[in-house]
């Protein structure tokens, strides 16, 4: 074999971003309350940059047009940058008339290097800043108090898995296990196993790749059992003492319903929990579930030897259970919401403002050590550290300058193309994509999708994220040039169906999309059920049928 080197040439094509991209995108797609973390951690690792506290250091306006050489901005330049806006150009459309400094950031250009001679001598004045105490005690002697904190922002596994640590088995339990090879930390873990299992509505599901490569992969002989029982190959009552308390301890946490496999077992945990629920709706549960499904009252009644009547009063009672007992307790750890910017409507047209917060408008740059690169005697070693630090702060803040324009370009684009919605409300959301608003504003679709992530805006109905202005639409004809209606205006009809529906005779699918069509909304049965199911989370007419 030959190991001997060798020297050739190749072609490739590679993207290679500069750091001060990657800064810009990173600073771009962070949401306001992060953003506010990491001006804390930059302004910490950074010794020129500071929040300014009413000192007299430079300012982040006064910073970006010295260093670069300019003037301050005039009231034409501010007019530019958007921070001006005159609706009548907002209504032409112009959307080049927010600031626009950062585009050569976005596209990839790198800064220029500072001229320190005009830098240093001009920009800032003599005036000390005072200096904060970084040593001294809070203010306020209540801040010194630890404050406990609380559990409201678990998810629903982590507060399941507090339930676990509460719970004590019998003595008699804790017999049984160890005779079959299961001690107490081996038994909890099984438990843990199956809340880590969970989906939102606090079913257990077995690995999506089958109990085949469970078994494959699991070295916990009870762990490949609980998947052969998730995915159905054997019976829970078919299965050792371990695995099947493991499954009735997880069902006995709340809320009741949590574990179960299906939405009739579901209902059958949550039923012998309720002392007084009839036995009768329980035995329609055990024996009777898929008659019920199929809304065969006559059937159920032939065979329990009962009238239909009393099947129908027993069925009633099924409405005092939760199909989605997860979704009691929240999955996620709740964040609050802040949003980015305001829409509000100004002498008959609709404006745009970006907030900033006061750490966005007080970072400015040290003053002393701005004195000390001034000094010719600093040593070369101390003064490169400090031009390195200066240049870090320049693209730092350049960069969080470039997100709050890039943020208000992009939003005047959504407002323009869904200028209905500001007006009539989210019915009238029409159906729009990331790539057009990446081609109005003239940036990439990658662009769009980090400025609309996770970002929110305070509108006249309410707070929404910018991805809800992104919605797909249902065509109403064959050709080409069909209309096409908005999946929210679909929804808000579907809603408003099933709210005026008769309780005794609830809308099938059918129903519904045979009443869309009377108001001239064209919608398959199976695409109104998607909808139903997955978007608006209301059960079929079967389950919400009451007698």
């Amino acid at each position: 074999m030959d190991v001997t080197m060798q020297l050739g040439q190749a072609q490739r094509l590679e993207q290679t971003l500069s750091p001060q991209l990657l800064q810009s995108v990173t600073i771009l797609q962070k949401n306001s309350l992060e953003l506010e973390t990491a001006i804390k951690e930059e302004v910490e690792a950074n010794p020129l940059l500071e929040l300014d506290d009413g000192g007299d250091d430079i300012s982040y306006e006064d910073y970006a047009a010295d260093a670069d050489g300019r003037d301050a901005p005039s009231a034409d330049d501010e007019a530019n940058l958007g921070s001006n806006l005159d609706p009548r150009d907002y209504e032409r459309g112009d959307l080049d008339d927010s600031a626009a400094v950062d585009r050569g950031m976005l596209d990839g250009a790198t800064n220029a290097e500072l001229d320190w001679g005009s830098y240093l001598n001009d920009g800032y004045s003599d005036t000390d800043a005072p200096f904060k105490d970084l040593n001294a005690g809070p203010a306020d002697p209540d801040d010194e108090w630890d404050r406990p904190i609380k559990d409201i922002d678990l998810s629903l596994q982590d507060k399941l898995k507090n339930q676990l640590r509460e719970w004590n088995g019998t003595h008699e339990l804790q017999e049984q296990l160890r005779e079959a090879g299961c001690d107490d930390a081996h038994f909890r873990s099984l438990v843990e196993y199956l809340i880590n299992s969970l989906d939102e509505n606090g079913f257990v599901q077995g690995l999506k790749a089958g109990a085949a490569i469970a078994r494959a992969m699991a070295s916990d002989a009870f762990v490949i059992e609980i998947e052969s029982v998730l995915s159905r190959e054997k019976e829970l009552d078919e299965a050792s003492l371990p695995v099947r308390e493991a499954f009735h301890v997880l069902q006995s946490f709340q809320p009741r319903g949590i574990g179960a496999r299906d939405l009739r077992e579901c209902f059958l945990i949550q039923a012998y929990a309720i002392p007084d629920f009839p036995e009768l709706a329980i035995r329609i549960l055990e024996t009777h579930f898929d008659d019920l499904n199929a809304l065969r009252y006559a059937k159920i009644a032939k065979d329990l030897g009962v009238s239909t009547d009393a099947i129908q009063q027993a069925v009633g009672n099924l409405a005092r259970l939760t199909p989605h007992p997860g979704l009691q307790m929240s999955n996620a750890p709740s964040m609050s919401i802040s949003p980015d910017m305001r829409v509000y409507e100004k002498r008959g047209h609709f404006e745009v403002e970006v907030f900033k917060s006061r750490n966005q408008k007080a970072l400015r740059i040290n003053k002393m050590y701005l004195d000390m690169l001034q000094n010719k005697s600093l040593p070369k070693a101390d003064r490169d550290f400090i031009a390195d630090k200066l240049r870090r702060a320049k693209e730092f803040m350049t960069a969080v300058d470039n997100r709050h324009s890039t943020m208000e370009l992009v939003m005047r684009a959504i407002v323009k193309r869904q200028k209905d919605f500001f007006e009539k409300g989210p019915a009238a959301l029409k159906p729009m994509i990331l790539q057009e608003i990446a081609d109005d504003v003239g940036r990439d679709v990658s662009t769009v999708n980090r400025v609309t992530n996770g970002k929110y805006v305070e509108t006249p109905f309410g707070v929404r994220e910018l991805k809800d202005f992104f919605t797909s639409g249902v065509k109403q004809g064959e050709s080409s040039d069909a209309a096409v209606v908005g999946s929210a205006q679909i929804l808000d009809t579907i809603k408003a169906l099933v709210a005026a529906e008769d309780k005794k005779k609830p809308l099938s699918d059918q129903a519904i999309a045979d009443k869309l069509l009377e108001q001239g909304i064209k919608v398959a049965r199976r695409t109104v059920a998607k909808y139903r199911e997955e978007e608006l989370k209301i059960l079929p007419a079967r389950l919400r049928k009451m007698v």
